[in-house]
């Protein structure tokens, strides 16, 4: 028995189905659930030497990655039912540190999350959130890949 779960959410239809699992097990179990969304204030490019980076324009950059993450939040708290509650966490960590930090410290017995759907070649070429969880952590992982009718349809 779960009782208490941490569900990464991105906005990724696959989190939007981790979150759907995880508040099913929540309710089914009468389990605490907890939010979490990652962002990264880190560039990806040499900020130092970027020229015409201002230190306003590098606060902007960052306050609109912290926003982001708040609207993902914010969005995973409306698909909420009627009565339930969660709590939420936002991190500036890469996804899959952020997740196992707040999972090794805050006592959680399942963690939810979804997968990307790279596939085992991208997977291998570049990893991912779900791989590096599932493998690190010491506690049970749920994996949700969305279904096909919940996924964006190729441009």
């Amino acid at each position: 028995m779960f009782t208490k779960i941490l569900v990464a959410y991105d906005r990724s239809t696959h989190a939007r189905a981790a979150l759907v699992h995880a508040i099913d097990i929540a309710r089914t179990q009468q389990a605490s659930l907890t939010v979490l969304t990652s962002y990264s204030t880190v560039l990806a490019w040499p900020a130092a030497t970027m020229p015409g980076l201002t230190q306003t324009i590098y606060d902007e950059l960052m306050e609109s990655a912290r926003a982001e993450g708040q609207a993902a939040i914010d969005e995973a708290l409306k698909q909420l039912p009627d009565g339930m509650t969660a709590a939420t966490r936002l991190v500036d960590a890469p996804a899959a540190e952020a997740i196992l930090n707040e999972a090794g410290v805050a006592g959680y017995d399942l963690i939810a999350l979804g997968s990307r759907g790279r596939g085992d070649v991208g997977s291998m070429l570049l990893g991912s959130v779900s791989h590096r969880v599932l493998h690190r952590s010491h506690l049970p992982v749920l994996v949700v890949t969305a279904s096909a009718e919940a996924q964006p349809s190729p441009a």
